[in-house]
């Protein structure tokens, strides 16, 4: 049977650890750094199965961990790599995937999972409008919304704030996404157009990693506005522009380890099987 190794990340390291020990695998969890005995090495020797966090790394030279750890060096875990394990983490840079391939070890990459990356934007639309709540002193009933982009994220963010009444325009670049977005019953525009029209919005989500709402356009902002940009960092909205101009705005990564790290957990649980069991 397999014996897992779950390394650094956040509170869905815990959750999986528990999920995996409850269906009678072995585990250990190095998540915290309170064990000083704790051996890389040792644990490496002893489990086949190395799950790292997601993201992967911050750095570019320690895995990710929520605590402070001084023993996750990216270099340190590929030492004591070998073609008898197989690597799991979130977004593994491309260097460690290419050590991966030539000494034949294996290596998945949750992002690179089309039902885990989908079934993650439910908990990333929640914890994105949790934090507009959380972070605006007004309502989100009947208020206007812009969202930019319409990717995987957007879309479902998109639909769960329809399903609270709010009104919805979605901005892209791409003809087929806006299209698609106004079969869905969303108002649209280009972003090219936002000069105009940003300033009546109650509500921004930015889903585009590429600066996007830039100093000009914040400057035409709604002062009673609130954005949230769920982009990867360091996402698409001058923030320095906001705070000058007193507009509240957040960049706001990791929601599904925030606000729902035990259904992320099982949503990799699912798909660590799924893998494992097509290495077979």
């Amino acid at each position: 049977m397999h014996k897992f190794l779950l390394l650094g990340g956040d509170s869905r390291q815990l959750y999986l650890s528990r999920i995996l020990t409850e269906n009678g695998f072995f585990t250990v969890l190095h998540s915290d750094g309170d064990d000083p005995d704790f051996s890389l090495k040792e644990a490496m020797e002893t489990c086949n199965i190395i799950l790292c966090p997601i993201p992967f790394t911050k750095d570019k030279i320690s895995l990710f961990s929520a605590h402070e750890m001084n023993d996750l060096g990216i270099g340190n875990l590929l030492s004591h790599l070998t073609s008898g394990h197989i690597l799991f983490g979130g977004n593994i840079p491309a260097y460690v995937k290419e050590y991966a391939r030539k000494n034949e070890i294996g290596c998945f990459d949750y992002m690179d999972m089309e039902d885990v990356t989908i079934k993650n934007t439910i908990a990333t639309a929640e914890g994105a409008i949790a934090e507009a709540i959380r972070l605006s002193p007004g309502c989100l009933h009947q208020s206007k919304c812009l969202i930019t982009g319409f990717g995987r994220c957007a879309k479902t963010l998109a639909l769960k704030l329809k399903g609270l009444d709010l009104a919805i325009t979605i901005a892209g670049r791409k003809a087929n996404q806006l299209a698609l977005a106004s079969a869905m019953g969303f108002e649209t525009i280009l972003l090219s157009d936002l000069e105009k029209e940003i300033g009546r919005y109650d509500y921004i989500f930015n889903t585009i990693p590429a600066l996007v709402i830039d100093g000009k356009l914040v400057s035409l902002v709604s002062r009673q506005a609130t954005i949230i940009d769920i982009a990867s960092a360091p996402g698409g909205v001058d923030f320095e522009a906001c705070r000058q101009q007193g507009i509240r705005a957040k960049l706001s990564l990791g929601l599904p380890g925030i606000y729902a790290p035990e259904t992320s957990a099982k949503i990799l649980y699912e798909a660590i099987l799924t893998c494992l069991s097509q290495t077979v």
